[in-house]
């Protein structure tokens, strides 16, 4: 029942409130709206104060919109017609008018009163109960408003300009639009917010008659002196759309939802009004979208040919600048005179526009944000007469009430069109050039927008801090390779360009972004005048990331990270860091004092391996990527690169390293090491990103700096400095003067440009530029020592050039802003002069030395300074041995860091500093010293050439065998490495003669049986004996056996007749002398003699006795080559699986020591034993692939191929196809020969490949004759393969030459299952004797030995053995007509080969039982559901 009183919800709509029930605490309108239902509180008398009416007629807004569309659209609201539009009509326009009306003193007489308001608001509650009752069933209808009618006009006219731009229920008249937005929460017309909806708006309408303009169709209107009362805006559909429902199949089901929601809003809305504080719902002035034309049918033209003239399109240009000025103004008209009352004729009237720059270098100048100008300002160019004053006094009122001014010298251009077609450049000449500086001012605030600060650039003068040509594309390639490389991806990113070019920049832009993101980025740069310290770039690298480390040393993530990293590199963590410095305070540790006593050959491979180890450490333990920039790779040292490609080879999966390599294009030639990296990367699945960078191009900038971005930034730089540049305080922009420019002589390159603005600094600063240059980069401390030795002012004085910008500084190292910089001080002094100067500051940093310990590397950069220097201009002869001694101490410490190329060049330079007539008679040891050296470094290096030529000069002057024998090893060596295998063999018997220990030259096998039983008989004690003989110590003894250890690996590859005279020799001396390092090298040769000789037992006890006596010898150096012969040995004793263990330890004591060779033969160990043992083939497949990349990176060609051949056997039998074959002629040595024709032969057999087999067969077995495998898991199968071959060729042709190779080759696998691990050997004789007993027709016993077989093998878990055994057991019982049994073993042997994972052989045996048994199997309706491309696989 009613009321009395009236609540809140109630009071708007003029009713009172009703109680359905008594005991109600709510009305029954508030229960409906779900609101708290509170009493209303009379306001009258506490209205606002009415806003301030605003500077211009705001009746104009409200011509175009009449009463009758009022009412219009209220009748829309009646008809039921959809609610979201008669929403958006009623709060876009009517609640938008009445606003207005609320906010101007004088309301015009043609607005809605507030009774009309209400009266509307009542009528609208009216329809709303309507709508509720009929739940929106009446169907829409259109909307016969005139403003939908005169937008559905444009629109038609439009075309294809006007599709998805629809000017409907959310759009309002502009200048009613400009009235509420400035006035919104007081928001000022010249805030960010109300600029950036204006330059929306602006775009829009400047976009919109461009498009008209070039596509010759559409209208306008006429009256071109009051376009602004023809603009309406279009706002996003946000607030009304969430509260009514966006999706047509939605709207009425959200519209009957929400009526009471509604209703609400729109008493709020008139609510409001009541107290003249109408406001929109979230602000929604500010969503604009757009703004287009709207006409009267009676205001609209057709456009014609003569409609797109230069005049016409002046004349536009200049309506659309009355428009933009009355909206950027916040709603100021133009004054009177520079409004006309209709468009002016071309009068031909000329004006004076800016004086401008003739120096065409400024075009596309991207200058530091805060003193960046618009590109309008630079593109004026000459002058002109004087513009009119009416028209300058009103840019001067925006300009005075806040307006940008480069928003300023827009709306003058636009609006100084109508004066006729200027000369040059000033005007604009049609709307797209509107429309592109609008946009710029749209996504560049920062530059081509907001004003400079005039103060501080007045006081600092023009700073730039980078300027560079638009990379957007770049950097965005950049940023995809990134984030490739985030999600798994090898990636390697190269910028490429020359110098100048901006690729540093790119760079350190894509740093930023990196580091804003929360990642890492490293930066290290290579040098190009200075001998720098060995790893330099790549250790300032490294030492940063443990900083990063350091700054959280007591966090548990870096305890994880130092323990994981101790045990990793073990105890050759003392080792790294010697390299990394900066790592001893993560572990706690200090590096050794002296060089690891160790091969020089197998040292560079060491600290390569440590570098990966560490790598993989800190990857594994990153939980971000971590780029890596590296700078002027084309200045980059041997060693870093080839850091650099081992850490790019590693797996995807233990690498989250992102690299970025600059380089200069021009310096850059294809055999450099780099670009070696760069050709094979895409073997190794790392994708590259190719940017390449240009100068700016000719139209752009004149001829003076050829485009080069570096010379152009310094040259805006020294043109301000000098008075020729200057920023205008009253109109904030930049002015020069051209003609004192233009007769201003400029330098013609960047280096005699930077040459000339050093020379204008003071005499103290350019010496202290000077130092720097020679020194190429330096810390405090060296320039410290040299400022109290020369009585220099040098730190102070670099301080200056970092101001000036030529030097840069970080932590307190001191280098170049670029290396043109560097290169210009550098030249400045003669080159007598320069090395005068190199070799004070080499002798003042040497005498600080003397007698300290070097910690930080100084040794490098002095003796680096001597070498500079050179040998002519030592004055005092003193100085000569004195610098042949340091260079000799610092040759060592590189060596000790494996810098062998930083190495050879101090071992050279000592040997040129060296000036007696006889120097090896007065300095002999240290002559020596530095020969020995450079021998080892040229042989690490591969220059032979350089090698032999050293090696003689020690032939010649020599004064002993002992002191000759480090060169006569390295010559031995490096025959090796030359595959001068013969020579080798040769000259290490010559070695060996030398030192008494003569070799036979020939021998027959009835001399080696008695020779091996000899040795045997000697080695007749308990192996605690053998363990216990003493270490020797003898030089002579300890070479011999270096080279017999050399020998033994020579020997093995190309004489198997003196090889096991080379292994007896090795233990006979081991006996006589005592244990050296290579001791265990002749065991593990031993035991796999006696094995081919069948004596099984005693093979086993010497392999096992080999490995345990690494640890007795206290040496890991011959490790690799130790344990990989014992575990071939091992793998006829123990199971297959549980021997692969060896390998993989091996493979980590290999690397630790640098011992590539023997790690990837070790790696080709552990794939042959898993495939044999019958592991899953894609598993095999997948650590082939790994390793067979790792062996192709290291260039160990001999492993490499036999992996590929059994590689491609693994992708046939999967059924994937194979990309490139290995042809025979790429074979090198008889091993991989051997390998080649059983690989092919046991393919044509397992396939079923008939006619290909007798041919491959016959290959394998004649090659035998000439090269039999040395004793490993192959040659076993060469013995198993080959027997059940023969035996299967013998029952083909009858031949009997098969059936006794089989034979022989089952009486191998019968010792070996007898006496050595019937694990292994037991399943494959059983199956041999099956075979045996087929060819003989000995079915019953043949059919016993098939079972046998196949038991054994699912007993000892061989899952390829049994596949096989039931397939040949089915294709038995088949010839004999035991068909039931034949189908069995079969579909046995499919579901054995499913679970091998090889699919091919899978679909062959589905084909045959189909054609066989005209049947599916069970089991192979599961496979053909895998997912696999039969037809493909076959």
């Amino acid at each position: 029942m009613p009321t009395k009183r009236a609540c809140t919800a109630c009071h708007r709509v003029k009713c009172r409130c009703v109680f359905s029930q008594e005991t109600q605490s709510k009305c029954d309108r508030c229960i409906r709206l779900g609101i708290d239902c509170v009493p209303h509180v009379s306001r009258q008398g506490k209205r606002k104060p009415k806003a301030e009416k605003l500077t211009h007629d705001t009746e104009s807004c409200h011509a175009s919109v009449s009463q009758d569309q009022t009412m219009d659209k209220a009748a829309s609201l009646r008809s039921g017609s959809n609610l979201h539009v008669r929403a958006n009509l009623f709060t876009q326009s009517e609640a938008g008018k009445l606003r207005t009306t609320s906010q101007s003193q004088e309301a015009p007489s043609s607005s809605p009163t507030l009774h009309q308001c209400r009266d509307l608001q009542l009528s609208l509650h009216k329809d709303l109960a309507s709508i509720r009752e009929t739940r929106l069933s009446t169907p829409p209808m259109a909307s016969n408003t005139t403003l939908e009618r005169a937008a559905s006009t444009t629109r038609h006219q439009q075309g294809d300009s006007g599709k998805n731009r629809s000017l409907s229920d959310t759009s309002i008249p502009l200048r009613q639009w400009i009235n509420h937005a400035c006035n919104f929460d007081g928001t000022s017309h010249n805030s960010p917010q109300y600029l950036e909806c204006c330059l929306r708006i602006a775009v829009s309408l400047s976009k919109r008659i461009s498009d008209a303009e070039e596509l010759s169709c559409g209208s306008l209107p006429i009256d071109m002196a009051n376009w602004a009362k023809f603009v309406a805006v279009k706002l996003r559909e946000s607030d009304i759309d969430h509260l009514c429902g966006q999706d047509g199949h939605s709207a009425s089901q959200n519209a009957s939802d929400n009526l009471d929601l509604l209703e609400s809003w729109l008493d709020d809305i008139c609510e409001e009004n009541e107290t003249d504080t109408l406001s929109f719902h979230n602000g929604c002035f500010y969503n604009v979208d757009f703004a287009d034309f709207f006409a009267y049918d009676t205001k609209l033209i057709e456009k014609s040919a003569e409609y797109v003239s230069s005049q016409d399109q002046r004349q536009r240009i200049y309506a659309l600048g009355l428009v933009f000025y009355e909206l950027f103004s916040g709603g100021r008209l133009p004054p009177p005179d520079v409004l006309p009352c209709s468009v002016p004729q071309d009068t031909g009237a000329t004006h004076e526009s800016y004086g401008v720059l003739n120096l065409s270098d400024l075009n596309l100048a991207k200058l530091d944000d805060s003193n960046e100008v618009s590109r309008n300002e630079f593109d004026r160019r000459k002058k002109e007469p004087e513009p009119q004053a009416p028209l300058l006094s009103c840019i001067e009122l925006l300009k005075g009430i806040g307006l940008p001014y480069r928003l300023c010298d827009l709306l003058f251009s636009m609006l100084d069109c109508i004066n006729g077609d200027l000369s040059g450049d000033d005007a604009y000449m049609n709307m797209s050039e509107v429309t592109s500086d609008l946009q710029l001012m749209i996504d560049k605030p920062l530059k081509f927008l907001h004003d400079p600060d005039v103060v501080t650039i007045s006081a600092v003068g023009l700073q730039l801090k980078q300027i560079s040509l638009p990379r957007d594309r770049e950097f965005t390639s950049l940023q995809d390779a990134y984030n490739r490389s985030t999600e798994g991806s090898s990636e390697f990113a190269i910028i490429a360009g020359g110098s100048g070019t901006g690729k540093s920049y790119l760079a350190f832009q894509l740093g930023r972004h990196i580091t804003s993101c929360g990642g890492i980025f490293l930066s290290v740069k290579f040098n190009q005048l200075t001998q720098t310290n060995p790893l330099s770039a790549l250790v300032m690298a490294f030492n940063q990331y443990c900083n990063i480390f350091t700054e959280m040393k007591d966090s548990d993530w870096v305890k994880s990270i130092a323990t994981k990293l101790r045990g990793a590199l073990g105890q050759d963590a003392n080792y790294l860091i010697k390299v990394i410095p900066k790592l001893s305070e993560i572990l706690d540790c200090e590096a050794p004092d002296a060089a690891l006593d160790q091969d020089c050959v197998n040292g560079l491979h060491k600290i390569h391996y440590l570098l990966i180890r560490f790598v993989e450490v800190i990857s594994s333990c990153s939980k971000v990527t971590v780029t890596l920039h590296l700078d002027d790779l084309q200045w980059a040292d041997s060693f870093s690169l080839s850091v650099l490609e081992q850490i790019l080879k590693m797996p995807e999966e233990d690498k989250r390293f992102f690299f970025i390599g600059c380089y200069r294009a021009d310096e850059m030639v294809q055999s450099h090491p780099f670009m070696k990296i760069v050709d094979s990367s895409g073997a190794f699945g790392i994708s590259l990103t190719l940017i390449h960078l240009d100068c700016m191009d000719k139209d752009t900038v004149n001829t003076t700096t050829k485009g080069n971005i570096l010379f152009f930034s310094r040259l805006l730089i020294s043109l301000n400095t000098e008075g020729l540049l200057n920023l205008s305080l009253g109109r904030c922009r930049w002015v020069w003067d051209e003609e004192q420019i233009q007769s201003r002589k400029l330098p013609h390159d960047v280096a005699s440009f930077f040459s000339h603005n050093i020379r204008t600094l003071s005499p103290q600063v350019q010496s202290a530029l000077q130092v720097l240059s020679c020194l190429g980069s330096a810390d405090e401390i060296e320039l410290s020592i040299l400022e109290s030795n020369l009585s220099l002012e040098v730190v102070n004085s670099l301080k200056v050039a970092v101001e000036e910008g030529f030097v840069s500084k970080e932590d307190r190292l001191y280098h170049f802003s670029h290396d043109k910089i560097h290169q210009a001080a550098y030249e400045m002094a003669q080159v007598e002069d320069r090395r005068l100067e190199h070799l004070q500051y080499g002798i003042c940093l040497l005498k600080f030395l003397d007698g300290t310990a070097d910690v930080t590397g100084m040794l490098f950069t002095a003796v680096g300074q001597i070498n500079l220097a050179g040998p002519s201009v030592v004055t005092d002869q003193r100085h000569y041995i004195e610098f042949a001694a340091h260079n000799l101490m610092a040759c060592k410490k590189a060596m000790g860091m494996s810098e062998y190329t930083a190495a050879s060049a101090y071992a050279k330079n000592g040997i040129l500093f060296i000036k007696e007539d006889n120097p090896w008679r007065v300095h002999y040891t240290i002559c020596l010293n530095l020969f020995e050296l450079a021998i080892k470094c040229m042989l690490v290096l591969g220059d032979f050439d350089s090698l032999t030529k050293l090696s003689d000069e020690v032939y010649r002057n020599a004064r002993s065998l002992e002191d000759k024998l480090g060169t006569l090893f390295a010559v031995m060596t490096s025959l090796a490495y030359t595959s001068k295998i013969t020579d080798s063999i040769d000259m290490g018997l010559s070695i060996l003669s030398q030192l008494g220990h003569e070799m036979p030259i020939s021998s027959t096998l009835n001399d080696i049986m008695p020779l091996v039983k000899q040795t045997l008989q000697d080695l007749d004690v308990h192996d605690n004996v053998l363990l216990s003989y003493k270490k020797t110590t003898d030089t002579r003894h300890l070479m011999a056996m270096k080279c017999l250890a050399k020998l033994e690996m020579t020997t093995a590859m190309v004489d198997s007749l003196l090889h096991p005279i080379v292994t007896c020799k090795m233990i006979k001396l081991t006996i006589d002398y005592g244990l050296s390092p290579t001791a265990p090298v002749g065991f593990a040769y031993f035991a796999g003699i006696l094995l081919k000789q069948g004596e099984m037992l005693a093979g086993f006890r010497f392999a096992k006795l080999a490995m345990q006596m690494l640890d007795q010898v206290g040496s890991k150096e011959f490790a690799g080559d130790v344990i990989l012969r014992s575990t071939q040995v091992l793998c006829f004793h123990l199971p297959l699986l549980s021997v692969n263990e060896y390998p993989v330890q091996g493979q980590e004591v290999a690397l630790a020591v640098g011992d590539v060779s023997f790690a990837c033969g070790l790696k080709l160990v552990y794939c042959v034993t898993m495939f044999w043992a019958g592991s899953n083939l894609l598993t095999v497949k997948n650590v082939s692939a790994k390793d067979s990349r790792y062996m192709k990176g290291q260039n160990h060609l001999t492993t490499y191929n036999c992996l590929i051949l059994l590689y491609h056997s693994i992708l046939a039998l999967v059924g994937e196809p194979i990309n490139e074959e290995v042809m025979e002629d790429q074979l090198t040595n008889p091993f991989q020969r051997i390998t080649y024709y059983f690989q092919r032969m046991y393919l044509s057999f397992l396939l079923n490949i008939d006619d290909e087999l007798r041919h491959r067969a016959e290959e394998f077995f004649e090659f035998r004759k000439v090269y039999e495998c040395k004793i490993s898991i192959w040659y076993a199968m060469h013995e198993f393969y080959g027997g059940l071959v023969s035996f299967f060729m013998y029952r083909e042709t009858g031949d009997t030459v098969w059936l006794d190779r089989g034979k022989q080759c089952k009486s191998a696998l019968r010792l070996w299952a007898e006496h050595g691990s019937s694990w292994n050997f037991a399943q494959k004789l059983y199956l041999l004797e099956a075979e045996e007993h087929y060819c003989q027709t000995n079915l019953l016993a043949a059919q016993e030995s098939y079972e046998s077989a196949i038991s054994s093998s699912r007993l000892h878990k061989f899952v390829n053995d049994e596949a096989l055994a039931c397939e040949l057991a089915g294709y038995f019982y088949l010839q004999v007509g035991m068909l039931a049994a034949s189908r069995e073993h079969l579909e046995c042997a499919h579901e054995k080969y499913i679970k091998w994972g090889a699919m091919r052989k899978v679909y062959k045996i589905f084909d045959f039982l189909q054609q066989t048994f005209e049947c599916n199997s069970a089991n192979s309706g599961t496979i053909m559901m895998k997912g696999h491309n039969r037809d493909q696989v076959l």
